[in-house]
């Protein structure tokens, strides 16, 4: 699980993993916005999950809660 925002900066990650108290942030991609131009991502809070091979298996945009994702994520596992 990777998080990508294109406005975020490493100054700006890093000061809220510690205003949150985040002791293991995600991975974050700092591309600009490339990889999501690539998926077609069109609004912030886009959740995509890929299977094994790379192919996409879900893809919801909005705040989702901790069951929903655990129930797509264990479907591809």
């Amino acid at each position: 699980m990777v998080s990508m925002d294109p406005y975020e900066t490493p100054q700006s990650i890093e000061a809220f993993n510690s205003q949150a108290g985040v002791a293991e942030p995600l991975p974050t991609v700092l591309d600009g916005g490339e990889i999501a131009r690539e998926f077609g991502v069109s609004a912030l809070e886009t959740t995509i999950i890929l299977d094994r091979n790379g192919e996409e298996v879900y893809r919801e945009t909005g705040p989702k809660d901790a069951e929903t994702l655990r129930a797509e994520l264990e479907s591809v596992l």
